[in-house]
């Protein structure tokens, strides 16, 4: 998914209630390659994240 002002979409972070599941973030990479993060809820209440991220193409790979 691409958003002009924001970059390409690489991650969304979800919250699994149960069986809820809520989207609470997302990373995007913008065109010099810098990396953003949008947080959709309040980022002192996020505990922690694990991200997953596909390395079978090392020069994609983030150091995040």
């Amino acid at each position: 998914m691409r958003d002009d002002t924001s970059g390409i979409l690489e991650v969304r972070v979800w919250r699994i209630d149960g069986n809820d599941r809520v989207v609470i973030g997302e990373r995007f990479r913008k065109a010099d390659g810098r990396i953003a993060v949008i947080w959709h809820v309040d980022p002192k209440s996020i505990f922690g994240v694990m991200w997953f991220e596909d390395i079978s193409n090392l020069a994609e790979v983030s150091a995040s």
